[in-house]
């Protein structure tokens, strides 16, 4: 009798774990689905509170058709079986990929794999589509800011909506925020601004450039991508009237990350407060805008722009980009050097003024970037004034900076090789910089430096390559144009 007690005990504890068992593998299959359409390749690294990053990470979006413009659906997945040379190879928003079996998206975890034997093609998105997201991609101009704050169960993004558009817009005057460090650096060029007020998505209507939404997920140990989904499907799923959107999670997911964007794409991502510091607003916002990171010894520990950390202080530091950055904003193309390379002889003395000084640089006379095309990769020479608006850059203010990128001037990420002084030389070896007719010498004459706001500060900047630097040299004087005809 107790034997069969047994027995039955024993049997309904297998039926039960069975039954567990079948309810977990419906459970993952109904959060499992087969997605047929392309996957339109987005990038993204994660930046950590302990001063690392992630490696460069592919997602799938793919897109969901809805009705009226701007109402589509991104549905934005990691990939999990994608080859780590094909990503790196992948444009982030042109690079469309597509797959004979479709991609399994599991909404679980939010990601995405491609099915065993499918049969895997890539082509670049066409030249219509890209131009027609040209708004966002545009380095000038008018963008529209949409800012979106979580309410959970457990946990609430800290910020209320006006203490986010004041510190993302400076709604209420503070002081140093995005919108107003953009178009400082940029001087106007680039200005951002908040949706419309009442501008609705999903129904829920703007006010002062953000909007509350409100999930019933736990936040508190879960995934960030989990909360992230969560809250883009509850504002639409999309960007809606914006150009560009911030999400900005409540506190308590997983990891020490602090902030996310995709590259040339419209969506950052950032953990709790970091939404309001200045650094990670510009970092981030950055990375929609095309640019790649800013390194040293590090990937991104060039401290002389905002490309490298990012700091966890509501207004500062306040500075803007390094030269490669800045030349691909294409924001000061009157005073760019760019046509020295490795190719022919250079013997150039060029007067550099910086960025801040604009204003009171004619750029017949002076400089803000030299560009010297090398054969794999470029370099960068400019001022690195620190006064006005880059009054807080952390590293080589008011020294020459030597900087490096691949060859090109889309998304790559660029290097500080070398912080020069009044006298100081720094020099490219044949080698790195491709040619065969010698080194490449940069070699600082001078740095003078002003504080009247009529007169720049200088630096008086030798280039020398297949010929011997002359340090007694003066700027080479301006051409004399020809007087227009009426």
């Amino acid at each position: 009798m107790m034997f069969k007690k047994a027995v039955l005990v024993a049997l309904a504890a297998s039926t039960f774990v069975a039954n567990a068992r079948e309810e977990m593998n419906l459970r993952s299959r109904s959060y499992r689905r087969l997605v047929k359409q392309d996957c339109n390749i987005v990038k993204a690294t994660m930046e950590y509170d302990d001063g690392t990053e992630g490696e460069e990470e592919c997602y799938c979006d793919a897109i969901e058709k809805g009705t009226g413009t701007g109402n589509d659906k991104h549905v934005l997945a990691k990939f999990v079986n994608f080859d780590k040379k094909d990503c790196e190879r992948a444009v982030s928003a042109e690079t469309i990929l597509s797959s004979s079996a479709g991609f399994e998206i599991d909404s679980s975890t939010n990601t995405a794999k491609i099915p065993p034997g499918a049969i895997v093609s890539e082509r670049k998105k066409n030249s219509n589509a890209i131009k027609s997201e040209g708004r966002r991609r545009l380095m000038e101009g008018e963008k529209k800011i949409l800012i979106v704050r979580g309410e959970f169960p457990d946990a609430s993004t800290a910020l209320s909506t006006s203490l986010l558009s004041d510190s993302i817009l400076g709604t209420y005057g503070d002081p140093v925020n995005l919108a107003s460090q953009y178009s400082d650096c940029s001087y106007e060029k680039l200005r951002f601004i908040k949706v419309p007020d009442g501008t609705t998505f999903n129904e829920i209507a703007s006010e002062e450039g953000a909007i509350t939404v409100t999930g019933s997920e736990t936040v508190s140990g879960t995934d960030n991508s989990v909360i992230r989904e969560a809250m883009k499907s509850l504002m639409g799923g999309s960007q809606g009237a914006a150009d560009y959107v911030m999400l900005c999670l409540p506190p308590g997911t997983n990891g020490g990350w602090i902030a996310y964007a995709y590259v040339n794409w419209w969506l950052s991502v950032y953990n709790n407060n970091w939404c309001s510091y200045v650094s990670g607003q510009m970092h981030e916002i950055g990375h929609n805008l095309g640019l790649a990171h800013s390194g040293e010894g590090d990937t991104y520990d060039d401290q002389s722009g905002m490309m490298g950390f990012s700091y966890s202080q509501d207004d500062g530091p306040i500075m803007c980009f390094n030269a490669p950055k800045t030349y691909q904003l294409n924001w000061f193309s009157d005073y760019h050097r760019d046509d020295l390379s490795y190719l022919s002889p250079i013997s150039e003395t060029i007067s550099l003024v910086g960025f801040v000084d604009r204003n009171a640089a004619p750029q017949d006379i002076h400089k803000m970037i030299i560009r010297v095309s090398g054969d794999t990769n470029d370099f960068y020479v400019h001022f690195n004034r620190k006064r006005y608006f880059n009054r807080g850059s952390v590293e080589g203010g008011d020294q020459v900076l030597v900087t490096y990128r691949s060859s090109g001037s889309g998304y790559a990420a660029s290097t500080l090789r070398a912080k020069l002084s009044a006298g100081g030389a720094h020099t490219v070896t044949q080698t790195d910089l491709g040619g065969s007719i010698g080194d490449l010498v940069i070699s600082v004459q001078s740095i003078t430096l002003s504080t009247s706001e009529s007169t720049p500060s200088v630096a008086v900047v030798n280039i020398a390559y297949g010929s011997t630097p002359d340090p007694t040299a003066e700027p080479t004087p301006a051409p004399i144009d020809p007087t227009p005809v009426p």
